[in-house]
């Protein structure tokens, strides 16, 4: 009887104990071994995410080409993309979607025409400030915007630029002509040329919807396309093969999807489904057509790993900071969210498979 309730007790132990563990560790998940990767960072009340997850994705291929630690400018990036928005906003007579919010192609637009900048040299914080907090900057600028558009202004002239710059300034400070990094004098140019040394065109934006041709590009429907760029666009098998490609042979891949579905949970450190099993393309499309996929966040996926149950999981780098949920700001998502929530991914070409490479005629 002393040894059926030792069992007894010792089995209550066990579930208690369980169940006070945190969820993903519950299902058997611990944190792989990340490939390159930078630390969290926060990008607080801005909708910067895009901005966030893209140059962490350069970071990481800095990283990979040995050039060490670099914390890269979002603020450098999201201000030039900002200026852009407007002038295109205001050309389009206001017919498409003003926002804050922007892809990983904008980011490669800005590092095109301004070059870029470490993070030491242009932190876009006015003095004082300890964190991102756009809301007053966002509300300033789309008010202006709104009333262009109103008296038909279709470009800035030079008094109203002035104005827009003078705004930026106020909010994310003045951008320096020059700085020094590592003991040495860049400019935005010459840091992008002579320190980063990497081509925007080696990157890819891949995604998987059968309402457009495998294997070609098209303008990805979406408000925060708001470039109408163009998309590769492959079935889901090889959507899920470049990124394990990547993910195996040493890179990181730029995550694109949807974080308001119920079941992504960043407070827990996980998104699956919980109570439906979709991973097939026709269910993604679905979820696309009617909307149920949104794209509404960027991220950063670092690594993968498998659960107690042989799922496979992606462990994914976040913008939200490190404090903020009980993987330091990181999560997992398991592979039937992948494959359904993820709108596209962006790669370093060298990672898309000969085969797949073929046939897309790259």
């Amino acid at each position: 009887m002393i040894r059926g309730l030792l069992i007894i007790l010792f089995i209550s132990f066990e579930i208690i104990s369980s169940a006070q563990l945190p969820a993903y560790q519950q299902l058997g998940l611990t944190p792989p071994s990340v490939n390159h990767c930078t630390s969290v960072k926060d990008q607080f009340l801005s909708g910067t995410c895009w901005s966030f997850s893209s140059l962490s994705l350069l970071e990481s291929e800095l990283l990979k080409t040995g050039k060490g630690k670099v914390d890269l400018s979002e603020m450098f990036v999201a201000r030039h993309s900002m200026v852009r928005k407007i002038q295109r906003h205001l050309k389009l007579k206001g017919g498409n979607f003003f926002t804050p919010g922007g892809q990983f192609h904008d980011v490669m637009w800005v590092m095109k025409n301004f070059g870029m900048m470490p993070e030491e040299a242009y932190n876009g914080k006015p003095q004082g400030a300890f964190n991102h907090d756009h809301g007053e900057l966002d509300t300033v600028l789309s008010r202006f915007v709104k009333l262009c558009v109103r008296n038909g202004i279709t470009e800035l002239n030079q008094r109203q630029q002035a104005f827009v710059d003078s705004v930026l300034d106020v909010y994310l400070g003045k951008i320096p002509a020059e700085f020094t990094f590592k003991g040495r004098v860049y400019t935005a140019f010459s840091f992008r040329d002579q320190y980063m040394d990497i081509n925007p065109d080696d990157y890819l934006e891949i995604t998987s919807y059968t309402h457009h041709p495998f294997y070609t590009k098209f303008v990805l429907e979406d408000k925060y396309n708001w470039t109408a760029d163009q998309y590769w666009n492959v079935p889901l098998e090889d959507f899920s093969r470049i990124t394990d490609e990547a993910l195996q042979n040493g890179y990181t891949v730029g995550w694109d999807g949807d974080a308001n579905d119920p079941d992504f949970d960043f407070s827990s450190g996980l998104a699956y489904f919980k109570s439906s099993n979709q991973s097939t393309q026709m269910q993604r499309q679905v979820a696309f057509t009617s909307e149920a996929t949104l794209l509404d966040h960027m991220m950063h996926i670092v690594g993968s790993t498998t659960d107690k149950y042989g799922h496979k999981w992606y462990y994914i780098k976040n913008s939200w900071g490190n404090y903020s949920n009980p993987l330091g700001g990181f999560m997992f998502m398991r592979e039937d969210y992948f494959r359904i929530r993820t709108v596209a991914v962006i790669v370093n070409k060298q990672v898309v498979p000969a085969d797949i490479r073929k046939k897309m005629r790259l």
